[in-house]
C-alpha cells in the first residue's frame, strides 16, 4: 500500500494534533519549516520537518519523508492522517519501533 496524496495543511494539522507531545521535553521549533522534536526517556529520538500551512497537495514521495521520521509504515501514516490512529496509540507504536 502507498501513502495517499494529502494537502500540506492536513498533514501539518494532523501531526500537530496527534503527535505533538504534551510533555515539556518535546518541542516544536519554529522556522521556515517547523520541526517537531520527539523525545523518549530524555533522549531525542526523531526530528520531523513539518510542511507549511498550504492547501497544495503533498505527493506520496515527499510525505514518505515525514512517515519515516515518524517511524511509520505507509499504511500507518495514512491511518494517522485519516484518523483511525490516535495520538496515544501512535506513541505506543513509536516507542515499540525504537526498541527494534
Amino acid at each position: 500500500m502507498s501513502i495517499n496524496d494529502y494537502d500540506e495543511k492536513t498533514i501539518r494539522d494532523k501531526v500537530l494534533k496527534k503527535v505533538k507531545p504534551r510533555d515539556t521535553q518535546n518541542y516544536l521549533a519554529k522556522g521556515k519549516h517547523d520541526k517537531l522534536y520527539l523525545y523518549v526517556d530524555g533522549k531525542m529520538e526523531s526530528k520531523v520537518k513539518l510542511p507549511n500551512n498550504h492547501k497544495r497537495i503533498m505527493r506520496e514521495r515527499k510525505s514518505r519523508f515525514i512517515a519515516v521520521a515518524l517511524k511509520l509504515r505507509d499504511d500507518e501514516f495514512n491511518n494517522l492522517i485519516d484518523c483511525p490512529l490516535s495520538g496515544p496509540k501512535y506513541y505506543d507504536l513509536f516507542k515499540a519501533r525504537l526498541r527494534k
